[in-house]
């Protein structure tokens, strides 16, 4: 017969010793190998097309599908004697400190304006993201009917005051000009959702403090507002910096890199290396050092954010 259970007595709870080298719980490595697997593929997914592009960049060919010889650091020394090599470099960086300039100003102007819209106008703030999902190749080719000199609607509305048309893609200083405003164009939602995000997030006792001390609007802003964002200036610098070194849809479908290699960056040097004279190692080398002056930029604008404490958040 069963004993009956006493309902005011609760079932002592027996004691689970977990033992500290077992797998799940106590060791210290335990993270780190559930983590393993992933962190390994992702590693081969990512990384490998990277590191093997580099070791190719150590050979050379005579021609495309011929035996490759191990030719070492060859076409780096190679790369960096080729006139033409440091020719797109001072262009590349004309390219990408004026695309930072004219963006980071451009995204502030949109950005406050947009922090000040009232609220049946907040539709504005979604339109803005809208050059974000057209392709850089779309965007190349309606810039490029747009400043035609023949049939172009800059130089017609030019034309219809009295003046002449300017040759904005066959002048070389405006095409750097065109090529600019046109990254500009594609990169700007970003920058704008960026530093917009920061602007919300800034206390209004602030603004009322500066307020109450007669600061007119503009010294708020550049007073109180900018250094408050200072972070998000600082993001928005690398990923201007990032897409503009890297970017080659724009300037391979606006200008193909013309007039007279006016606007031929590094991307565009490594894309006519590479499908035009068909160095294809030739082409790697440049790839990777694209590759490291990414990383070094990077480095040296988080470098000078921290040093004026724009990246303390």
């Amino acid at each position: 017969m069963a004993t009956p259970i006493d309902p005011g007595r609760r079932p002592k709870r027996r004691s689970v010793r977990m033992d500290k080298s077992s797998l799940i719980g106590h060791s210290k490595l335990t993270p780190y190998l559930f983590s393993a697997p992933s962190v390994v593929i992702v590693s081969l997914l990512l990384g490998f097309p990277v590191l093997y592009g580099v070791y190719k960049s150590l050979f050379r060919a005579e021609r495309l599908g011929a035996p490759q010889e191990f030719v070492g650091l060859r076409n780096y020394a190679d790369m960096f004697k080729s006139a033409e090599f440091l020719a797109s470099l001072i262009r590349t960086a004309i390219f990408v400190f004026g695309c930072i300039a004219v963006g980071i100003v451009l995204g502030l102007l949109f950005a406050f304006a947009l922090n000040r819209v009232v609220r049946h106008l907040r539709f504005l703030r979604a339109i803005t993201i809208a050059p974000y999902i057209v392709s850089n190749v779309a965007a190349a080719v309606m810039f490029r009917i747009l400043f035609n000199t023949e049939f172009g609607l800059l130089n017609k509305t030019i034309e219809f005051f009295g003046f002449d048309g300017l040759r904005w893609l066959s002048d070389p200083k405006l095409a750097m000009v065109v090529v600019i405003f046109c990254q500009v164009w594609t990169d700007l939602p970003l920058t704008i959702l960026l530093l917009l995000g920061g602007l919300q997030t800034i206390d209004d006792a602030y603004l009322d403090a500066a307020l109450v001390d007669g600061a007119t609007g503009w010294k708020r802003a550049l007073h109180v507002s900018i250094p408050l964002i200072a972070p998000q200036i600082a993001i928005a610098v690398v990923w201007q910096s990032y897409s503009t070194l890297t970017g080659l849809g724009v300037v391979l479908s606006l200008t193909g890199g013309g007039p007279l290699k006016a606007t031929q960056t590094l991307p565009m040097e490594m894309y006519d290396t590479a499908f035009t004279r068909l160095e294809m190692n030739q082409a790697l080398a440049i790839g990777t050092f694209i590759l490291v002056l990414n990383a070094l930029l990077t480095v040296c604008f988080i470098t000078v954010s921290r040093r004026f404490g724009m990246g303390d958040e």
